[in-house]
């Protein structure tokens, strides 16, 4: 065995020389790229330091009494500037910088409305007692929980902290009046009971993008919310106290885990807009027919391959989106919805559809990607039509090509758009 390593040796070497060369090609290409992205970075810090000169420079020469709004965003500031000066400032926004504290005297206007702080490394800020602020935004700055002077804004209108990493809603949060946004989307959230009692006031609730699995069982509490965004979450389904939630009108669950629309959605006598964009729904119950206030219908990126006879009774639909699905027919009960405005239905599996140009309100019609072979010519010819899609579509013979074009030039003369290809 022994008299054969040599041979062995001189068979590997080529192997092992071409690895050494990979290494160092590969080492080679990792400095060029670090090289790249320090020069990147190089050219960032010289047109954020030129930024800052040219701002102070203008923030210098400003006319205090004009002043009601100032943009200090991306100029690499460690702390605030002084502001004191500028009497009637209404909004701030200080985003995209380095500032870890934002102290008292920073917000102390009498006429501020609306602070603007994200993207900022924030530890602290401290608003003051008594302040005029309505709209507070503080998103992607790796906070661990809302900031606590927050409660000291009793005029506070609208609250943003989204995409950071908050686990729970403060308790405070039910103190002001004013309140009727909060937004905290994208972020660790903890939904339990007693979330929900600190936010039943409130009118707009956003809490995408929180990873939950499950609401608690006192939904029924939140009786002020009338927008209600849960999308990007892991919901199959919902407790029965949120059929209760009678001052609903919009529900967002785009992006779940339900197969189907739960039953209690069905009891909210004042929902206007239902979306359950992306889910894995394969039908719609009858009982839809019930929602009678609905105008929006979201329910695309979904599995549906007929729609229930009871949605002509939503006579107040206006849109309803329903692409990217498996429908084979689009009913003839449709052309009864006397006020829908936008149909969606690209993407599908149809093969026939209703004269849809009888529907008068009708102005933006969706259906490329289907198997339809009939060209639409009601439906082009439509007067108040400003949007149509047709492409691919095996109905485009050769011969009607030239009189299609024709139409649509026609169309587009009037401001409307035919898209074919």
């Amino acid at each position: 065995m022994i008299k054969y390593l040599p041979i062995l040796l001189l068979l590997l070497m080529p192997l092992l020389a071409q690895t050494q060369e990979n290494k160092t090609s590969n080492s080679a290409l990792l400095r060029k790229k670090q090289q790249e992205a320090d020069q990147w970075e190089q050219k960032r810090l010289q047109k954020q330091t030129l930024s800052r000169a040219v701002f102070f420079k203008k923030l210098a020469g400003l006319n205090p009494d004009s002043v009601t709004e100032l943009k200090m965003s991306n100029l690499g500031l460690t702390q605030p500037p002084d502001l004191s000066r500028f009497y009637r400032l209404k909004k701030i926004d200080i985003s995209g910088n380095n500032i870890k504290h934002f102290k008292r005297k920073f917000f102390k206007h009498d006429s501020l409305k609306t602070v603007i702080l994200s993207d900022n490394p924030v530890k602290r800020v401290c608003f003051p007692a008594k302040s005029p602020i309505e709209i507070v935004v503080i998103d992607h700055c790796n906070l661990k929980r809302v900031p606590c002077s927050i409660r000291r804004l009793k005029q506070l209108k609208s609250l943003e902290c989204t995409d950071n990493h908050i686990r729970r809603v403060p308790l405070f949060i039910r103190k002001p009046d004013s309140l009727n946004e909060v937004n905290l989307n994208f972020n660790r959230i903890k939904f339990n009971k007693r979330a929900v009692i600190r936010l039943a006031r409130v009118e707009k609730v956003l809490l995408a993008g929180n990873k939950l699995f499950d609401l608690p069982d006192n939904m029924e509490m939140m009786s002020g919310v009338k927008r209600l965004n849960l999308a990007n979450n892991n919901l199959s389904r919902l407790p029965e106290s949120f059929g209760k939630m009678q001052n609903l009108e919009t529900v967002i669950f785009y992006k779940n885990r339900f197969t189907a629309i739960p039953p209690e959605i069905f009891n909210l006598q004042n929902l206007m807009e239902m979306d359950f964009y992306y889910n894995g729904i394969h039908t719609i119950p009858e009982t839809i027919g019930k929602l009678t206030r609905l105008k929006r219908i979201y329910l695309s990126f979904n599995k549906l391959d007929k729609l229930p006879e009871s949605i002509q009774y939503l006579k107040q639909l206006k849109f309803l989106y329903i692409h990217h699905n498996r429908l084979k027919f689009l009913p003839q009960w449709l052309t009864k919805l006397p006020n829908l405005t936008i149909l969606d239905a690209g993407f599908n599996q149809l093969i026939s559809i209703p004269d849809l140009s009888v529907i008068k309100p009708l102005e933006e019609v969706d259906i490329q990607h289907n198997n339809l072979e009939d060209i639409p010519w009601k439906l082009i010819a439509k007067p108040n039509l400003k949007r149509l899609w047709l492409r691919r579509n095996p109905f485009i013979e050769e011969e009607e090509k030239a009189v299609l074009k024709k139409q649509i030039r026609d169309k587009a003369a009037l401001g409307a758009n035919v898209y074919l290809y």
